[in-house]
């Protein structure tokens, strides 16, 4: 009895170190919005804490965009730093470059079910470095979507479309689709939604030379230049794109323009429709966005990866919260906390292909994410590169879809002064 009582003693007293304050855990995730928001994250947390009664709170600190890396940076130095990042794919290399992310390449390797092919290939890619992985992808999000008005494709009489179109197919359905009132459009049969690199990238073009280590801007390529050219000819030749002066004076976003009917076709990535879901879930169709006019895929890509800072007080936490969130069971808590899976699309593959068998999601043909992924293509990654795009790029393709200056030559220069960017220390 007394060996017992003794035993019983020693269980009681190891079980309340978890709750005596030298012993307690918090975990700390930094990100620039509000993770409250998702499906479910309630739930998660709980779930979470369960598993590690050692850990009281996990706090969610936000910080805008802009301050986002200068707060990380601050906190590094001073010896406060989160334990989790969220970073968006744009400024990964910055984190990277400046030391702020831990490697986490003998984590993968050692978790089971977590590994570099349990992930699409592409989104791995984007967060490694030299062989050494500083992010786990969390979502798949290539900007490959086109969405279509299903009553509108009815009334005009025109099929779906499908996988097998290219940009023939798109003019030819945006024409039946565009309907006028004199010279005045009020209905347009496809909004791009401003993304150029689309038409650059099936057109067989691209940004620069390497995307791991650009040294040269490739936009003065005939491909770049005529893939942007068919772009404008829709808006200004065919007239079955609205112009950016045009969305600018209607005060409306290109979502609400679709989701009005003024737009039967819009291009633009999965995030429309699940920030919206029962809207779309009425309305829309969904398809892979066309190939160019030989074929090739190509899609701009947005994504988020999580990560572990590199001054973290608890990695390994860290890392079991990361494997807990995006592993099948975390994701199953977010899928049950939201409207007919309207979430994103995760990068984890048997999370991906587990959300894609479920029945009565928010909107059809969801595969298209999974498909597209192949076709993902990211921004240089160069810790410059935003600052080169908001420079050099941004403002003079805006002049371009605007139609006040010429495509080519201006393309020219745009190459010219982002090469001598890229070259520069």
């Amino acid at each position: 009895m007394k060996k017992c009582l003794i035993v019983l003693m020693m269980v009681v007293f190891f079980s309340s170190l978890f709750t005596v304050p030298g012993f307690s855990k918090k975990l700390v995730i930094a990100c620039w919005y509000n993770l409250a928001d998702l499906g479910g994250w309630k739930e998660i947390v709980e779930a979470f804490k369960n598993k590690h009664p050692e850990v009281t709170e996990v706090e969610v600190q936000i910080s805008s965009w802009d301050e986002f890396l200068p707060k990380i940076l601050t906190q590094v130095a001073s010896g406060t730093a989160p334990d989790v990042i969220t970073v968006e794919n744009q400024p990964f290399p910055e984190f990277v470059a400046k030391g702020v992310l831990k490697d986490l390449t003998d984590y993968l390797e050692k978790t089971k079910g977590f590994s570099k092919k349990d992930f699409f290939s592409h989104y791995i890619d984007r967060y490694s470095v030299k062989g050494r992985l500083y992010g786990i992808p969390w979502d798949c999000e290539p900007v490959a979507c086109l969405f279509y008005n299903k009553k509108l494709f009815k009334e005009a009489g025109v099929a779906y479309p499908n996988d097998t179109w290219r940009w023939e197919q798109l003019l030819n359905a945006a024409q039946k689709l565009t309907k006028k009132q004199g010279d005045r459009v009020t209905q347009y049969g496809y909004d791009p939604v401003g993304n150029w690199r689309y038409f650059v990238y099936t057109n067989g073009g691209s940004l620069v030379d390497n995307i791991k280590e650009p040294t040269k801007c490739t936009l003065d390529s005939k491909r770049a230049i005529d893939g942007v050219q068919f772009y404008l000819d829709l808006m200004y030749k065919y007239g079955v794109s609205p112009s950016p002066a045009m969305l600018q004076a209607s005060g409306a976003t290109s979502v609400d323009l679709f989701l009005t009917g003024r737009v039967a076709m819009s291009y633009g990535g999965i995030w429309d429709a699940f920030f919206h879901p029962k809207e779309y879930n009425e309305i829309a169709g969904l398809t892979i966005a066309p190939a160019g006019p030989t074929g090739i895929r190509g899609y701009p890509t947005g994504g988020t990866a999580w990560t572990i800072c590199a001054t973290s007080k608890e990695p390994d936490l860290a890392w079991d919260w990361i494997t807990f969130f995006m592993g099948l069971e975390g994701f199953k808590i977010q899928f049950k906390g939201s409207y007919k899976g309207a979430l994103d699309v995760p990068a984890y593959i048997p999370s991906c292909n587990w959300y894609l068998s479920q029945k009565d999601l928010y909107l059809e043909n969801l595969v298209v994410n999974k498909i597209a992924a192949r076709y993902a293509i990211f921004d240089p990654f160069d810790p410059r590169w935003p600052e080169i795009a908001s420079r050099y790029i941004n403002p003079e393709m805006d002049l371009i879809l605007r139609n006040q200056k010429p495509v080519a030559p201006t393309m020219k220069d745009i190459a010219l002064n982002v090469t001598k960017a890229l070259q520069s220390k």
